[in-house]
């Protein structure tokens, strides 16, 4: 099926709920020097990514693509327990202003001249996960990060570019532990198999991140543009077409019936909408295996 019926398919299926969203500024930009950036996450407590977060994240690349003095922009939240959470399965976010321009964004931030930090220093599952995965560089709170890729859990895969990234970064057999086991993975271990770049304990993280971002600020933006460009075409970054490919399975996937009940179930459980379910939902889908109805 053509990729823009699964979307209109896909769209159809989702169902707007009383959830948490932020309007405006789900992105606050701090410029802590003319050269270094930090970009927080705003849209607590659990930082979904709905229709403002896609707006503030390709004017936010705009931004940074139109700024000649920015060489490194730091992804944090202000959200405590949450860096970012999946893409809004409860609410209608246009394909437009969704995965219709997603890729290409995600594609032109990775190869701005500008270096890209995800300061991880709570949970990021899902489309939160790819978007760490799509930055330059990751750094985890020891104690407090931790990283999933839950989809196949929940009977789709991963569509917003891990199955292209993960195999890039932490080799096939680790990609397929990820996505396949479906499991939150702590800090340590997501640097081991390097998921992340370090995992740093969290009473040094904040101080570690502001002087490696300061470091690198601090370089002629020629030399920080030619490493990044030369090692971008080294290292491959995935296609479009590779990506749609990883989407597509996931909107079929989506709109089997099984998925469409299993997500109903989660709904009236607490999707998006309970702290405790969000923090727990590698659990928690134990109870929803199978075909279902589920006695839970």
């Amino acid at each position: 099926m053509h990729l823009l019926l699964l979307l209109s398919s896909f769209c159809a299926i989702i169902q707007a709920v009383a959830v948490s969203t932020c309007d405006t500024n789900f992105i606050v930009t701090t410029k802590v020097t003319p050269s270094y950036w930090r970009a927080t996450f705003s849209c607590p407590p659990l930082n979904i990514q709905g229709l403002s977060f896609f707006q503030d994240y390709y004017a936010l690349i705009d931004k940074i693509e139109a700024d000649s003095e920015v060489k490194v922009v730091v992804f944090d939240s202000s959200a405590p327990d949450f860096w970012l959470d999946p893409f809004d399965v409860l609410n209608t976010v246009p394909p437009e202003l969704s995965w219709d321009s997603y890729w290409g964004n995600v594609t032109r931030l990775a190869n701005l001249p500008v270096l890209t930090v995800a300061a991880i220093r709570g949970i990021t599952s899902g489309g939160g996960a790819e978007i760490a995965a799509s930055l330059d560089i990751r750094f985890g709170s020891k104690e407090k990060a931790i990283v999933s890729q839950p989809e196949v859990s929940i009977g789709v895969v991963p569509g917003g570019g891990g199955l292209d990234l993960l195999p890039r970064l932490v080799g096939r057999a680790r990609a397929l532990e990820m996505v396949i086991g479906s499991d939150d993975m702590d800090a340590e271990t997501a640097a081991h198999y390097g998921w992340l770049n370090r995992a740093i304990p969290d009473a040094q993280f904040e101080s570690f991140v502001d002087k490696f971002a300061r470091r690198v600020a601090g370089w002629d933006h020629e030399g920080i543009a030619a490493a990044k460009k030369i090692i971008n075409a080294q290292s491959g970054f995935p296609t479009v077409n590779e990506w749609k490919e990883g989407f597509t399975a996931f909107a079929t996937n989506f709109n089997r019936t099984v998925v469409q009940n299993r997500v109903a179930a989660f709904k009236k459980a607490g999707l998006q909408t309970d702290l405790d379910f969000e923090k727990n939902m590698s659990e928690i889908v134990l109870n929803y295996t199978g075909p279902g109805p589920w006695n839970v």
